[in-house]
């Protein structure tokens, strides 16, 4: 038989498991108090063509109450839009959080622009970056000394071509960068193609593409032609990322995939290289098999290693 011991339960037992929520709630709410408030406002901002006045339609994010913050121009794709098919508010928002200011602009014929798409050029977009630092410098305060740089597809492109000892760090997601018109491949894959198509140009100022939906001018064409991204890679010395993603053969080739690795790599040998994180992803860094949570998942990497990477390269 047993003896029976009377024994008194210690109600400490019953309250440790929800003090320990308690506490667990409070250091996440102190924690959150503590990030910077993110300030997000639509705007029209001024550029120019040609010395002629444009409005440019952006997105501005801030970080309140952050002064000098360091700032990042966020460039979207071939005609995509500001949105950057919907990473760059996310990527935006966390950036303010680590308080980092951000802005992203359609570029001409391009998302809300009032250009026609002839008016989409290499050194169009150039200027209208320029207009965005000087736009959150002026209004916002940001620190364009710590200048980052995110590209996607041609505005990746645009952002290696824009590559210089100002710009403190860069951030390429599945860059258009193979070397003069074979970085045209995503509208012909053929030599021939992309040749006939910077012909037709020359010969009648722009040429059209049906499966776009757009019509391209003579300039772009020619600035593609002479243009070089992985010589302005290797001649680059600042902080880099670079993404490529498994869908992105059907537009970019593996020769363009492989040149530019490479070429960052004689840049940065430290460089930030993200390929083969994203096999399951499109062109445009959603999931291929359409289903949500793994869309949610690929969203979520990008743009957080993305943000991490910008945050270490800028506040340091």
């Amino acid at each position: 038989m047993k003896k029976q011991t009377n024994q008194t339960r210690n109600p400490l037992h019953l309250l440790l498991p929800g003090l320990a929520l308690l506490l667990l709630l409070a250091a996440i709410l102190a924690v959150r108090t503590l990030l910077p408030r993110v300030r997000q406002e639509e705007v029209l901002i001024a550029s120019q063509r040609s010395g002629q006045p444009v409005e440019l339609h952006a997105t501005a994010w801030w970080p309140e109450g952050v002064r000098h913050a360091p700032l990042v121009l966020l460039c979207h794709g071939f005609t995509g839009n500001r949105q950057g098919d919907g990473h760059f508010a996310p990527l935006a928002a966390r950036l303010a959080e680590y308080g980092i200011a951000s802005i992203a602009v359609d570029f001409p014929g391009n998302g809300e622009s009032e250009e026609p798409f002839t008016a989409y050029t290499i050194e169009a977009m150039q200027s209208d970056l320029r207009a965005a630092a000087v736009y959150m410098a002026q209004q916002h305060g940001a620190d364009t000394g710590r200048l980052g740089l995110v590209g996607h597809s041609m505005g990746g492109r645009l952002v290696t071509l824009s590559l210089s000892e100002q710009v403190t760090a860069a951030a390429l997601w599945s860059p258009a960068d193979n070397t003069g018109l074979d970085g045209i491949e995503f509208l012909d894959h053929t030599a021939e193609g992309r040749q006939a198509l910077l012909e037709t140009a020359r010969a009648q100022g722009s040429v059209a593409l049906p499966q776009w939906g757009v019509t391209v001018g003579r300039d772009f064409l020619e600035e593609m032609a002479v243009s070089d991204p992985a010589q302005a890679l290797r001649q680059y010395h600042g902080r880099l990322l670079v993404a490529f993603s498994g869908g992105d053969p059907e537009l970019l080739s593996q020769q363009t995939i492989d040149l530019t690795l490479q070429a960052a790599a004689q840049g940065d040998p430290d460089f930030v290289n993200l390929y083969g994180l994203f096999e399951n992803a499109t062109h445009n860094y959603n999931a291929i098999s359409q289903d949500a949570q793994e869309n949610q998942d690929i969203c979520t990497r990008l743009e957080e290693q993305t943000a991490r990477f910008l945050r270490d390269a800028l506040r340091r």
